[in-house]
């Protein structure tokens, strides 16, 4: 059975300390706050906001290397300044989708970043790793500078893609949701292509150095580790793997298949009709503030529609 205990039962995870709510509330605070100063100085200024968020989260991708928690384990964290993850690409192309991304991206932008901005803060798994600094936060320098950046570039996502449709420099379409999780799964590529080609070159300890089977094939079915799993590309976290096993057999061969019993994954495609569905569910709740409007009318619409097929029978 999964309990609440189990479900954030996680090596690098640290839930409902003091920090774990500071967080929360502090960001919470710091987005209420851009919000407010973007409505008082108007939306030229929320440009020029949301760049200079954008492009700082951009540079500071890369030049985290040069801070001691990254570049006392080079060349290994080099991974972290790529494409580990659904993020870590968002953040490298979020400034260019601004600027010059289509709808369809622009879309993806906005809840994309906006639920996974928000989903780290409440299961932070890149944060408070106490197997590695047993004395807390505070311990060791090196590592809460990395917890502030990595709190930091998740709540840019969250201001960043609110703010751009908050003020209207994109205007959300429900009918457009078709669209989010083939980008989705166009980005989930990229991080799975990264992982493959980082543990050969970077001979990374974290990242599994057998993608490429006996036979010559790549072997989807290897022990694959969290950190070159970070976006659940090539099968589901333990966490996670309790709750959704039941729907497996649902989904074969959708990127399910099973071997003696067992389930395995095929990168990408196992998370597609999960994304789907969740896009079903949570995206026209995201879109309903901001095309109210719109889809109240192809409501009453369709009402009018099938009323007068009722009448002309």
């Amino acid at each position: 059975m999964v309990t609440l205990s189990s479900f954030f039962d996680f090596e690098f995870v640290s839930v409902g300390n003091f920090w774990y709510f500071f967080f929360i509330i502090t960001s919470f605070a710091l987005t209420w706050l851009s919000l407010a100063l973007c409505h008082h100085y108007g939306k030229k200024f929320a440009r020029i906001f949301i760049l200079v968020l954008l492009w700082g989260n951009f540079a500071l991708h890369f030049l985290k290397q040069f801070l001691p928690y990254w570049y006392n384990s080079w060349p290994y964290t080099l991974a972290d300044s790529l494409g580990p993850n659904l993020c870590a690409i968002l953040i490298v192309t979020a400034p260019f989708i601004f600027l010059f991304g289509n709808d369809y991206f622009k879309d993806y932008f906005f809840y994309i970043g906006l639920i996974s901005g928000v989903a780290v803060h409440f299961y932070p798994t890149g944060t408070m790793d106490h197997a590695s600094y047993p004395g807390g936060f505070f311990s060791n320098p090196n590592y809460y500078f990395a917890v502030i950046r990595f709190y930091f570039c998740h709540l840019v996502l969250i201001i960043t893609s609110l703010l751009s449709v908050e003020q209207g420099f994109h205007k959300l379409n429900y009918k457009r949701l078709w669209a989010v999780p083939l980008i989705y799964a166009l980005y989930l590529a990229g991080v799975s292509f990264n992982a493959i080609l980082l543990g050969p070159i970077l001979h990374h300890p974290s990242f599994p150095q057998d993608w490429i089977g006996a036979d010559g094939v790549l072997n989807f079915n290897a022990k694959h580790a969290s950190i070159a799993n970070q976006s659940m590309n090539f099968g589901p976290q333990p966490f996670l793997d309790n709750i959704i096993r039941p729907l497996y057999r649902y989904f074969l061969p959708l990127g399910v298949y099973q071997i003696d019993g067992d389930y395995y994954f095929v990168p990408v495609l196992w998370q597609i009709p999960f994304i789907y569905l969740a896009t079903l569910i949570a995206g026209p709740l995201m879109c309903l503030p901001f095309d109210y409007a719109h889809m109240k009318r192809d409501f009453l619409g369709f009402k009018q529609r099938r009323k007068l097929r009722k009448l002309s029978r």
